[in-house]
């Protein structure tokens, strides 16, 4: 929070003062912006920052945290270098282990990660010292980067080139107009409590020359310099902390203005609901003139990053009524940065601008940062925002309407002649129903998340997601018919509203959307086709298996189980099938994934192994959540005690056969053996199985199988956020409690 011995800037800022470090507040921001000509006319957007912060752990120890970073965008690309020293590191590892709010499969994964003592990629960890003058603004942030103010009051930075690159940063901004308050002559809103949080002004017209590499650059530069309360508070206090978010654009016009708008809201980690809690316009005129007034900013035309799961605006208007001011700003596309120092991802863009102002049209450039809340309450949450992403895949080959591309795509013949109608209502609307309702869409994420984790992009596979999802509801719609299942998802079960046969053959279809695809995301690579069709053809005749293992009930088995006291042969029938059925495609999207990622026979290998143990686990929560619904003194939601009450042989009675009395057990089993026991017996055998500790059993066999995959893969895979996400979904799955 502000503190009362920190004084606010003058009515006028003072660089010379001002700009020097405030050794004593909690964080610290020096942050240049630049929109570049490289001397072959070549565009380019550059941002460049520097950040110390100092915070206190509970005893009052401090812990001083650095870091420093460089985002290069043009020419398609956009190049991002992040460094941050051990100080960052030790303070988020104690703020991670002290959130109680957040997921608990990331809060184990990302303490996992900083224990390690190494930064999550594409963080870097600083070599060399920090060294920061106390009388001057003079940074060296080891030997990666530094920031000195020149004796004419211009600001120079260099960053060097990292081992394989060569795009060193020697850059000089030059103001040309005197730096202003962003706020006026307030603080900044804290997040932590009702005091003041910080302080901010900027100098919004600068020229920028220097060297990229050893091509030379020129263009005009933004610099803002912000102070006040600590990022990351290192006790109790930080899990009961919103995050903030915020938009700013920052504008420079060609007739001489230059624009600051920006809104910040604090948004609640568990519900997502986002309180406004400070919007700022500034105006600063040709006459250097600074005007206060109210702006709006509209974001539309959303997208999601499949790194992070994140979804921004790719564009934004921009007005300001008292200016006469309607602009529309335009990013380049996708300039998210994937890093720590901001929790996770910030998104730090440059931008074309072009509107009116006064009646008169105005063109310019600009620079745009957004910063979404980056700490997950829930992994369901955090899976769900896949979900749009992969059903506009899945409508995209299974549309609406029906057509001569619709039947050509599902007969992969010539669609002349054939039915169009016909065949949209029996293969695709039975699907549709399904897929239309919500799931949980954790499929979908393996296969996007075993590409992402290799630091590939996975937008040019988009159409994987599609397959994921209506080859798993074609496998459901299938099961229903065969377990005599009457919902699914909420809502009638597929045969149930279009008939057995049409789901049957429906639902046995959508196996064969992988065919439609391949082409398509794969189109010159045959030896790697082969290996993503032999992944999947395994998955599909490993689920059959299971299947047939499944419909045998496994009662007969049982039988001798309870009479023996010994479930070990039908636990693992049993664990098999849940394998089958639900880890070998899990395997299979994994290993897929991984395959167009360009990973190694190892990293193939573990990968699937680790996504095997996931479905498996999920499966024998899955079990456990049926059964803790049941103990509920009024049963509600999805988790009812199906199980118990079909008389289906479950992983916790086969572990409470080793948990009870074996007189007892074979009450227990009597009483539901035959699919006959009412809601009360059903209701009572539930809470004897919970507190015999058979549930507990579960959820450590879950739990054992995603550990041990786990330790394989995690040797062979640099950190990264998506790799932390792929951890937590395994914890997620082995600890899954009643939803």
């Amino acid at each position: 929070m502000w503190r009362d011995d920190w004084p606010l800037p003058g009515a006028e800022i003072d660089p010379a003062v001002d700009d020097l470090p405030h050794p004593d507040c909690g964080a610290e921001w020096w942050y240049f912006y630049a929109h570049l000509t490289t001397e072959h006319g070549e565009q380019r957007g550059l941002v460049l920052a520097f950040l110390r912060h100092l915070s206190r752990q509970e005893k009052g120890e401090p812990v001083h945290a650095h870091a420093t970073l460089a985002a290069l965008s043009g020419g398609g690309a956009h190049r991002v270098r992040t460094w941050v020293d051990r100080g960052l590191l030790e303070s988020l590892r104690i703020v991670t282990e002290r959130d109680t709010v957040i997921d608990p499969g990331f809060r184990q994964a990302l303490s996992e990660v900083f224990a390690s003592g190494q930064p999550l990629a594409p963080d870097r960890l600083l070599t060399g010292p920090v060294t920061i003058a106390p009388d001057e603004l003079d940074l060296r942030f080891g030997d990666v980067s530094a920031l000195r103010k020149l004796p004419d009051g211009s600001y120079h930075m260099t960053f060097t080139a990292s081992d394989g690159e060569d795009e060193s940063i020697d850059l000089v901004l030059s103001p040309t107009k005197p730096p202003i308050s962003q706020v006026g002559d307030r603080p900044i809103p804290s997040r932590f409590s009702d005091r003041a949080g910080g302080y901010s002004y900027f100098a919004p017209s600068m020229t920028a020359s220097g060297v990229i590499g050893s091509v030379r650059v020129s263009g005009t530069g933004w610099y803002e310099h912000t102070f006040g309360e600590e990022w990351l508070r290192l006790d109790s206090d930080q899990q009961q902390a919103p995050d903030r978010t915020w938009t700013w654009l920052g504008v420079q016009l060609d007739n001489g203005w230059e624009v600051s708008a920006a809104t910040v809201a604090h948004e609640d980690v568990s519900t997502g609901e986002q309180v406004l809690v400070d919007r700022v316009g500034i105006a600063y005129s040709p006459e250097n003139e600074r005007v206060e007034c109210e702006m709006e900013i509209r974001g539309d035309e959303p997208w999601t990053s499949l790194s992070t799961l994140h979804t921004y605006p790719s564009r934004w208007t921009l007005s300001a009524p008292e200016l006469g001011l309607d602009l529309l700003v335009v990013p380049e596309p996708r300039q998210e940065m994937r890093t720590m120092i901001t929790g996770g991802a910030i998104l730090e863009a440059w931008a074309t601008v072009e509107g009116t102002m006064a009646g008169a049209p105005v063109r310019g450039r600009a620079y745009c940062e957004v910063l979404p809340g980056n700490r997950i309450a829930r992994m369901e949450g955090f899976l769900g925002r896949l979900r749009e992403i992969t059903l506009a895949e899945v409508r995209a080959l299974y549309p609406d309407a029906p057509g001569q591309a619709v039947t050509a795509g599902l007969a992969g013949v010539d669609p002349v002649g054939l039915p169009h109608e016909i065949v949209h209502e029996s293969l695709v609307r039975p699907l549709r129903h399904m897929t239309d309702a919500t799931g949980r869409g954790w499929r979908a994420f393996v296969a996007c998340a075993a590409i992402e984790m290799f630091d590939v992009r996975c937008d040019p596979y988009l159409p994987l997601l599609a397959v994921v999802e209506l080859t798993h509801t074609g496998n459901l719609v299938v099961d229903d018919v065969e377990d005599g299942s009457t919902t699914r998802r909420g809502v009638p079960a597929v045969h149930t509203l279009h008939g057995v046969p049409t789901a049957i053959n429906a639902g046995t279809a959508a196996y064969f959307v992988l065919d439609r695809v391949v082409p398509q995301i794969l189109p010159d690579d045959d030896r790697l086709r082969l290996r993503v069709y032999q992944s999947y053809l395994r998955a599909l005749r490993a689920g059959h298996v299971g299947q047939a293992i499944d419909i045998t009930g496994h009662r007969t088995a049982m039988d001798l189980a309870v009479a023996t006291g010994d479930a070990t042969a039908v636990l693992a029938t049993v664990r098999n099938a849940h394998r089958l059925k639900t880890g070998m495609p899990a395997r299979a999207f994994g290993e897929i994934g991984a395959l167009i990622a360009q990973a190694d026979d190892a990293q193939v290998e573990a990968i699937g192994s680790y996504f095997e143990a996931v479905g498996l686990a999920y499966q024998i929560t899955d079990d456990v959540l049926d059964l803790a619904g049941a103990a509920r003194p009024v049963p509600t939601g999805k988790h009812r005690g199906e199980d118990l009450r079909a008389g289906k042989v479950t992983m916790p009675l086969l572990h409470a056969v080793a948990l009870l009395p074996r007189e007892r057990m074979a009450e227990i089993w009597a009483a539901v053996r035959d699919g006959d026991a009412d809601e009360a017996v059903v209701r009572d055998v539930a809470r004897e199985l919970v507190a015999c500790g058979a549930l507990q059993a579960c959820y450590d066999d879950a739990q054992t199988q995603v550990d041990e995959a786990w330790g394989k893969l995690d040797v062979l895979l640099p950190s990264s956020f998506m790799k932390v996400a792929v951890r937590a979904l395994g914890v997620y799955a082995g600890l899954r409690e009643a939803e």
